[in-house]
């Protein structure tokens, strides 16, 4: 069995965060994405730099460079993952 491909999904997963899954109908999985990119690590940028400038230089490379990674994951993730 062949699985189903979600372009649509997809691409606007490509322009806003979890937004593809929320249209497949995997609300919970959506608003997740959406707030942890949107919210948790803008909030944890935010804290570390009011905390520390050095510690807010960890954070913001690390999420550089998570950031990314995840930002593909879920593009994928809309594309070919069942609902």
């Amino acid at each position: 069995m062949r699985k189903k491909k979600y372009f649509f999904p997809a691409l606007s997963s490509a322009l806003i965060i979890g937004l593809g899954q929320i249209l497949k109908g995997d609300s919970n999985k959506g608003l997740k994405w959406i707030l942890f990119f949107y919210l948790f690590l803008p909030a944890l940028s935010y804290a570390s730099l009011l905390i520390h400038g050095y510690l807010f230089l960890g954070v913001f490379t690390f999420a550089l460079i998570v950031y990314p990674i995840f930002w593909i994951y879920n593009i994928l993730d809309a594309f070919l993952a069942p609902v």
